[in-house]
């Protein structure tokens, strides 16, 4: 009776010792799997996106991590309750396995921004969106409208928000109808002694006084001048519009050849009037400045080298100013 007595109790022994060793195991695995979790992703990229349909499995083969780190990390999934996939682009910057599945399991992908910036051009623009993570099904614009018959000069400038992979046509065609809105209905309260025939003609002007105005102080008066030149059959002669007819080739210097050219339709210096398009994007205030402004006795401007200019009624004050500013 005491050797069954003592062997039973032997056999109790073994096994409170193998359960707790099973217990102090199971806390080690639970213990490193919540490490695990807690260390950063590093995985030499900043985003990742998660396709449709992938699962959390498919995401850690996709890393390609150590069998160990694999299974402590499936451990972690499993006692957190963590089992949804959304599809998205989401962020890996610093982040810990811990914060990444969260990020995967409740969708926080990432949020990128566009901007359009004013005094930009369709080439420039180009690059934006090449250098975005839009989907460009836009190539060339052609989803723009051209009902003012040009689409340079039509897109607002702003910043637009949107998610990996967002149809770049979404978010332009939007810009271009806010913009167009914005500006028809500055057309309808327009100065009723504008020397301007057509919102067309407005648009135009305004992107030459964007590219010609080194702040919003001095749109109204350059505008005035131009007004002024327009009512009196007096060529613009802005330098912004010999450099568009230029593009996408200028080199920076413009030439008196480039003065000279006839060739070049956007050479205010040799057309008379209005360019036959916008050349950059546009601000409100430029299109204000514009449209609701008036023409003034100045017919000259020349940069003083301080982001303003030097304004004159006279060619002898220009002369002198050109003197003064531009030869010294």
């Amino acid at each position: 009776m005491g050797e069954r007595t003592l062997h039973l109790s032997s056999k109790k022994s073994k096994f409170s010792i193998f359960l707790l060793t099973l217990i102090i195991a199971l806390i080690a695995v639970l213990g490193s799997s919540e490490s695990i979790a807690y260390s950063r992703v590093d995985d030499n990229r900043d985003f990742y996106n998660v396709e449709e349909g992938a699962s959390f499995n498919l995401i850690l083969e996709d890393f390609q991590l150590p069998l160990l780190k694999k299974i402590l990390l499936k451990i972690y999934f499993k006692k957190n309750g963590v089992n949804v996939v959304q599809a998205g682009h989401y962020n890996l910057k610093d982040k810990s396995w811990k914060d990444f599945i969260s990020s995967v399991a409740n969708g926080d992908v990432v949020v990128f921004r566009l901007n359009i910036p004013a005094g930009k051009n369709l080439y420039e623009i180009k690059n934006i969106l090449a250098n975005s993570y839009l989907n460009n099904d836009c190539s060339n614009f052609e989803c723009l409208n051209d009902s003012l018959e040009f689409i340079e000069g039509t897109l607002k400038p702003d910043t637009y928000f949107y998610k990996y992979d967002s149809s770049a046509a979404t978010i332009l065609q939007r810009s271009q109808d806010e913009f167009i809105k914005l500006a028809n209905d500055l057309w309808s309260k327009k100065n009723p002694n504008s020397p301007l025939k057509s919102l067309s003609d407005a648009i135009i002007l305004s992107s030459i006084v964007e590219k010609e105005a080194g702040n919003d102080d001095e749109k109204t008066v350059i505008a005035g001048v131009f007004l002024h030149r327009l009512s009196i059959g007096m060529r613009l002669q802005a330098d912004p519009t010999i450099i568009y007819g230029l593009l996408p080739g200028f080199n920076g210097n413009i030439t008196k050849a480039n003065l000279r050219d006839k060739n070049n339709i956007y050479n205010t210096y040799q057309i008379s009037g209005l360019p036959p398009t916008p050349i950059s994007t546009i601000s409100q205030s430029s299109l204000e400045a514009v449209i609701l402004g008036m023409q003034n006795d100045y017919l000259y401007f020349v940069a003083k080298g301080d982001g303003t200019h030097k304004f004159s009624k006279t060619y002898s004050e220009h002369l002198d100013a050109v003197n003064k500013y531009q030869l010294n």
